[in-house]
């Protein structure tokens, strides 16, 4: 005699799915409220471990870019005259007190550095000498500070592919940083003229140039 298999009737069937739904019953609202603060802590703890780290990898970028900036607007200052006098006599010959170093023609006073008659400070393209760049320095040339420096406003009149950029630049005679070099130098400060460029980036950093024109 052959078993033939039972076909479920609709009773049967309707019980089965009622078990299974039983098992699989969704979350509670409590249980929801678990996961959620659980994943809020576990974003919270990835984001403070992985931002810093991608606020780091900017600054090589700023570095890489200030440094390229500032050695090519210092490049710019330096194929200038090194002073107004020796514009007007359109001459290298140095200018100075007379001395075995220059010529008799006085040079430009430290109190009078900054742009000539006819420059000014929103077209830097129009300086002819390296002390022109004086009125982009944070101080006056008596030492005061200038309450009218802005480094970003400053950077603007150069370029404006650098924003959140700022530059300062302050010229002064350095005729003692050669005294050991001249004897001249210890007497005379129309020997050389310092220039430290300062690029300031978006993170606050700043790379720092410094350069000496000669008085020749």
């Amino acid at each position: 005699m052959t078993n033939k298999p039972v076909t479920p009737t609709v009773s049967h069937t309707y019980r089965r799915i009622v078990q299974r739904a039983g098992r699989q019953r969704g979350f509670t609202l409590i249980e929801l409220v678990i996961g959620i603060v659980v994943l809020a802590v576990a974003l919270t703890l990835i984001t403070s471990a992985f931002l810093p780290q991608a606020n780091k990898a900017k600054t090589p970028m700023y570095q890489v870019r200030a440094t390229e900036l500032a050695e090519s607007m210092m490049d710019d200052i330096l194929i200038r005259y090194y002073d107004a006098v020796n514009v007007s006599r359109a001459s290298y010959q140095p200018c100075g007190d007379g001395s075995s170093d220059n010529s008799g023609v006085a040079c430009t006073l430290a109190a009078d550095f900054g742009p000539e008659l006819g420059e000014h400070k929103s077209q830097p393209q129009q300086f002819n000498d390296v002390d022109d760049y004086q009125i982009y320095c944070n101080l006056n040339n008596d030492g005061s500070v200038n309450s009218s420096y802005d480094p970003k406003a400053a950077l603007a009149f150069f370029t404006s592919a650098y924003p959140q950029y700022g530059v300062r630049i302050c010229v002064t005679d350095s005729g003692a940083k050669f005294a050991s070099a001249s004897a001249a130098a210890a007497t005379s400060p129309d020997i050389a003229k310092r220039i430290v460029l300062q690029l300031f980036m978006p993170d606050g950093d700043a790379v720092t140039l410094t350069a000496f024109k000669g008085n020749y």
